[in-house]
């Protein structure tokens, strides 16, 4: 189990904090999406967090609700030191993590139990680890979900009902109008392939986060699509990271065109981060919030971005 680094989570906790916020929903022509036309099957109402972190209630070990951030990009899930009184927590070891004072040991251990609806799943490694930096967005949430996790389940994410699907056997994906996207899973994380063109074309491989708002490029990523690196986020739409000579403003450049089997997005923000994560998030990562609808099946790898319904 690859353990969350803390330069990437304090990049991806800031850019869910982005204004920048680059959503392109496209609907095809004539679909239905399926938000409003699947008959009621189990669902979870969440709330959103800065118009982009998800924010469901789960149950752990029978306790809750317990608001837990639904996070894609995360590849473990993680509960906040606050909340072990309330759960069957097996302490198993420590491992060591480098946050910005230095390294310090982060418990590992399991939860009897963790439930999403209707679906549970049993004795799920979980880091405790204080979420302070997530309490400032939103006081109430208490843990993340990661992939770990969610990658029990086939769901769909509806963003402008903001309802959460959890497929039982196939009803949703026998619902489904639209093109199946192959995923390919590596380390607790998901990955998509996209053609990408700005001033020069690449393909990239770019992992499902449905905790950023932007799309971020890694550096290799960035210079294949030859990027120019003088342009920063507008002063409206500041982003920045600690280091330990202060914030630093990060960059930013425009991708004219993204395509993604055949949905092709145009002119989407890019943030250039100024380093690499110590971890594998393929070219960088791609916002599930950048469309409407997005149904996720992780047992045969694959995705329906704004699906409709059939007929």
């Amino acid at each position: 189990m690859k353990t969350p680094t803390f330069a990437s989570q304090a990049l991806r906790i800031s850019f869910a904090c982005l204004a920048c916020s680059a959503y392109l929903a496209l609907a095809a022509a004539g679909q239905r999406i399926l938000a409003q036309n699947v008959p009621e099957k189990p669902a979870i109402h969440f709330r959103l967090v800065h118009n982009t972190l998800i924010v469901i209630s789960l149950f752990a070990d029978r306790n809750g609700p317990i608001d837990f951030v639904l996070d894609t990009g995360a590849d473990t899930t993680i509960v906040d030191p606050s909340i072990l009184p309330r759960l069957s927590f097996v302490p198993l070891d420590r491992i060591p993590q480098t946050t910005l004072s230095g390294v310090q040991m982060t418990p590992r251990g399991l939860i009897k139990n963790l439930s999403l609806g209707p679906m549970q799943i049993d004795d799920v490694p979980v880091l405790v680890q204080d979420l302070t930096e997530l309490h400032k967005m939103d006081p109430h949430i208490e843990g993340i979900a990661g992939q770990n996790f969610l990658a029990h389940f086939n769901y769909l994410i509806d963003y402008r009902e903001h309802l959460l699907r959890v497929e039982r056997d196939r009803e949703i994906q026998d619902a489904l109008n639209g093109e199946h996207v192959a995923i390919q899973a590596a380390e607790n994380r998901i990955f998509v392939v996209a053609d990408a063109h700005a001033f020069g074309r690449a393909k990239l491989s770019l992992m499902l986060d449905s905790g950023a708002d932007s799309i971020i490029l890694l550096r290799a990523a960035s210079q294949a699509l030859r990027i120019p690196e003088q342009q920063t986020v507008p002063e409206s739409r500041t982003v920045s990271e600690s280091t330990s000579s202060g914030r630093v403003r990060l960059k930013s450049g425009m991708i004219y065109d993204l395509t993604i089997g055949s949905r092709r997005l145009r002119n989407l923000l890019a943030i250039l981060p100024a380093a690499d994560p110590g971890e594998h998030i393929g070219d960088g990562m791609l916002p599930t919030a950048l469309f409407q609808t997005i149904y996720i099946n992780n047992q045969e790898r694959f995705a329906v971005f704004d699906p409709g319904i059939g007929n």
